[in-house]
């Protein structure tokens, strides 16, 4: 389709209008040629002679109705084809199908309307989290899918609806290893992940797939040496600058919102190591206390701004599924973002390219846009990758970051102290540059970040395409049959809280499990358990650099403060629990101090509200 058009006019015209016109269009045609037989340049037995079509049928209204009947006959058709073909692979397999969520409107239409309320209103992830209760750990959901009866008699001795599966959810580490390892060559990011991110992404590492997808990260791989990411003079600059922030406010008695300050500590730190030059988003004002959401944005520099609009435009593509197009028909919503985007970023790969062309015997590597620019010329590569790169070392490490302070604030106060006593035992109380070998030593740090990570994953969920058919075995031996060019999700954050897996006090914020017995029980029993940064061929280059970043973050914050409270009274209005998650919330709802979110990744919704208290001992930072 030309670029021109809008997603939702593309997708009108190449997946509804061909289902539409291709009925009338073919009575006009078969309709036209009886009226012109003598014109056929062949001749035609008497026995294939082209019937005249009935005048009626020629009405416009008989057109119309052709055409809604056509495209009805189309659908089930197609509906009905794949599941005779299923049926029979599913009968070549030995196997059986995965149980598909009851739906009481066609289309599964209500379970898309409980998906898109529940990101809106409801607790992250948490509406495929309460399927589990009816349908287990591994199910199959049919949105705006194909739905027809089948000719198959079941135990009742009659015909039963049968629906057509397009996408796969499960909790089950076995599963999830098979689609990220063990089975990683028949899994792909696929089309729908692809076409929504596509205006964002690119062709980048995180939205290609086969040799693009190699070609991306063997280019990128290299940067991330232990080196590099073991250079912490990037983390001090904006960690001071933070710290300096934070001082700032709390010393006025004012509470200040930690989500907002690691946002622009990370989207700081990460345009530095990127680009060699950082966006400098700390320096615009800081929101205040129970201010409306919607006023917070003017604090947000441009790029930014742009940036998280662009993201939220592809997680809802995302969450609608592959019929996202009809909500952007005047056009495409990430666009206008994206064009502040690259405004920013072009200026600097050009200079950075005619740097080069400039100067081909010297090439700057001390960034990854400098690293890029040695390996092509080619600016659409090297802005895709970047883009791909920064989307991981913001948001990701933001939410770890946040979520790592949302413990400290609302649990128990000995995690905290335990905590900053090894800080200050380890760095000592006023070192500013403490070293990757001072931090690898805290092994209590780790185990508060790993524990923050379990309850409150960065990305907590995630979905590949199967490129051929496949078996699951179960653990107790039942077979079940996995179609090609079936969606497969994996929700993290239902994994990292199954209490089968993780035991009994599962839903408990605990770092010592990661410390005792209860390491070796579970989680050295079962690596799959656990996938923050998921795992296989496509695990996260970047792990160590967002674990590095958190803790040094961590570290300097627990030198400058010796007290962290929770504020629920500044968060803006409409953004704290509402009562009935304590009354009948599952899971973490009922303690929940706040409301976890998603879009691609986490994020808590109105911020992270706290007061802080500086620490006295403590006289230069």
């Amino acid at each position: 389709m030309p670029a021109f058009l809008s997603p939702g006019v593309s997708y009108v015209f190449s997946s509804i209008a061909p289902k539409l016109v291709t009925p009338p269009a073919l009575i006009l045609i078969l309709n036209q040629l009886h009226n012109n037989q003598k014109l056929i340049p062949f001749s035609i037995p008497a026995s294939l002679t082209i019937p005249p079509a009935p005048q009626w049928l020629l009405t416009p209204s008989a057109l119309i109705a052709s055409s809604v009947a056509g495209s009805l006959v189309i659908v089930f058709g197609k509906a009905l084809w794949q599941t005779l073909w299923q049926r029979y692979e599913m009968w070549k397999l030995n196997a059986v199908p995965i149980p598909v969520v009851k739906s009481k409107w066609p289309g599964g239409l209500d379970v898309l309307a409980e998906l898109l309320e529940g990101l809106e209103n409801d607790y992250a992830a948490q509406y495929i989290e309460d399927l589990t209760v009816e349908n287990g750990y591994l199910y199959s959901l049919s949105i705006l899918g194909e739905e027809f009866v089948s000719s198959v008699k079941r135990d009742s001795g009659r015909n039963q609806l049968t629906v057509v599966p397009d996408q796969i959810v499960t909790f089950n580490p076995d599963d999830i290893k098979r689609i990220l390892a063990t089975d990683f060559q028949i899994w792909e990011k696929g089309e729908a992940w692809h076409v929504p991110m596509n205006s964002v992404l690119g062709s980048g590492v995180f939205n290609s797939d086969g040799e693009m997808w190699k070609f991306h990260r063997n280019m990128t791989r290299p940067f991330f040496s232990r080196e590099r990411i073991a250079d912490f003079e990037i983390f001090r600059r904006h960690s001071d600058h933070a710290v300096q922030l934070v001082k700032q406010r709390c010393s006025k008695g004012e509470a200040i919102d930690l989500q907002d300050i690691a946002g622009r500590l990370t989207m700081d730190s990460a345009t530095e190591f990127l680009f060699g030059r950082s966006v400098d988003s700390m320096s615009s004002p800081l929101p205040l206390p129970g201010r409306p959401a919607d006023e917070r944005k003017d604090t947000e520099n441009t790029f930014v701004r742009a940036f998280i609009a662009a993201l939220g435009v592809c997680a809802f593509r995302i969450n609608v599924g592959d019929t996202w197009p009809l909500w952007e028909l005047k056009g495409d919503a990430s666009r206008p973002h994206m064009k502040v985007v690259y405004e920013y970023l072009n200026p600097i790969i050009d200079e950075a390219i005619n740097k080069k062309k400039a100067n081909p015997g010297e090439e700057e590597e001390n960034t990854l846009l400098g690293h890029l620019v040695a390996a092509t010329n080619d600016r659409g590569i090297i802005r895709d990758e970047l883009m791909n790169i920064l989307i991981a070392g913001r948001d990701t490490t933001a939410h770890a970051i946040t979520a790592i302070f949302y413990f400290l604030a609302t649990e128990k106060r000995s995690i905290f102290d335990r905590l900053r006593q090894e800080v200050l035992d380890v760095v000592g109380p006023e070192n500013p540059l403490p070293s990757f070998e001072q931090v690898r030593e805290m092994k209590y740090l780790r185990a508060v970040i790993h524990e923050t990570l379990r309850l409150m994953p960065s990305v907590p969920a995630n979905m590949r395409l199967a490129r051929q058919s496949s078996v699951w075995v179960a653990a107790d031996g039942t077979r079940y049959y996995v179609p090609k060019g079936i969606t497969a999700s994996w929700s993290t954050i239902g994994l990292h809280r199954r209490s089968d897996l993780w035991g009994p006090d599962a839903l408990i914020f605990d770092p010592d499990r990661w410390l005792d017995e209860r390491h070796k029980k579970y989680y050295l029993a079962n690596p799959f358990i656990f996938l923050p940064f998921h795992g296989g061929p496509r695990i996260c280059l970047g792990q160590q650099f967002a674990i590095n970043e958190a803790s040094f973050f961590v570290i300097r914050l627990l030198q400058a403060f010796d007290d962290i409270q929770f504020s629920p009274e500044s968060f803006p209005p409409d953004s704290l629990p509402p009562a009935e998650w304590r009354e009948k919330g599952r899971m973490r709802k009922p303690v929940e101090k706040v409301q976890p979110k998603m879009h691609l990744t986490m994020f808590l919704k109105g911020g992270l509200w706290v007061r802080m208290r500086e620490a006295q001992a403590v006289t230069q930072v």
